[in-house]
This record gives C-alpha cells, structure tokens and sequence, in this order.
C-alpha cells in the first residue's frame, strides 16, 4: 500500500489540475461561444433580407415580403440522416403554428438536388419548401458549415441557432416562440 500512495497522490493532484483548469476554460469558453454567436447572428440578420430564390416546385421566395413573425431556416440534404429525422417535427411545428411560423428549407444536395428535393418532399410529406442550394451559395452566406443547421428569426433578428438535430415540438422550442408570437 505504501508503495502506492505516491502515484495516488500524484493521480489527486493531476486530477485537481486537470478540473480546475476545465472550469476556468469553460468560463472562457461560454464568453467567446457568445461573442462568436454574436457575430454570427449579426451575418445572418444581414443576409435575412437578402435571400431571395426558387423553390423546388418554382415558387419564387423573398425573405423580406414574408410576413409571419417566425421564419425558420431549416439547412438540409438527402443523405444526412438529422436533417430527415427533424422534418417529423417541423412538420407538427408548421400544422400548429403555421400561420404565424414560415419555414423555409434549404437544400445543399450537388447531384440532381430537385430530383431528391422533390422525392424528400413526397416521402416525407413536408408541410414547407426548399429552396436548391446546388452551389453552397446561401450555405455560404449564412456560414453554415454542417447540416442540419436551422437558423429561428423573429421580425428578422436572430432568436435561435441549432447546427445539429433538433426537436422544434420540444416544450423549451415551443415557449421560446410562443413568446414572441402571442
């Protein structure tokens, strides 16, 4: 045993080390996460009222003339297996909220996109359009780098950002809207 109490106290204070450390990082992290998503929030406010493109059934999409309070942008593909398990819920988002909330897919697939946009679109009964981001153009824009991502806006400001699955029927989602739509 004693032969051991040296490695137990140097495994103690490697320990101690290695929490306090994590504490005083993520502080700093949390800090800069914000000021980051800051200015990011700011790009995507700005590119708001530019978006402007054809859905895949040929409806033209002007982000400034839509009128509901919440517009959510919803960044997909085919082949992401997340961005095909959230249609289920933004499908329930959009049939009990769809007169104040527009969502807006937007579809990064490269190879014959309006072929899997619309066969997305019929499998999975999708209650909202996609817009054809072949190029990465719009991803580009809003500086969207993984899928799923969806960006919430409210009157056009930033209210949430999600870059991986997410449930938006899940009570914290719903109470964040509904306190800007009532």
């Amino acid at each position: 045993m004693k032969k051991f109490l040296p490695a137990i106290f140097i495994s103690l204070v490697f320990t101690a080390l290695m929490v306090s450390q994590m504490l005083i990082n993520g502080q700093e992290l949390s800090a800069s996460r914000l000021e980051n998503n800051k200015e990011k929030f700011t790009v995507y406010e700005s590119q708001f009222t530019k978006l402007k493109g054809n859905t895949s059934n040929g409806t033209e999409v002007d982000l400034k003339k839509i009128k509901k309070p919440i517009v959510i942008l919803n960044f997909w593909a085919s082949w992401c297996r997340p961005c095909l398990t959230e249609f289920k819920s933004l499908n329930k988002l959009v049939e009990k909220y769809g007169e104040k909330v527009h969502v807006l897919g937007v579809n990064s697939d490269t190879e014959d996109a309006k072929k899997e946009v619309v066969k997305i679109e019929a499998k999975h009964k999708l209650l909202f359009d996609s817009i054809l981001d072949e190029r990465g153009k719009l991803a580009s824009l809003f500086n969207v780098t993984a899928i799923p991502s969806s960006i919430v806006f409210h009157k056009g400001k930033v209210i949430g950002f999600f870059n991986r699955e997410h449930d938006f029927m899940s009570e914290k989602f719903l109470e964040m809207i509904k306190s800007k739509i009532e």
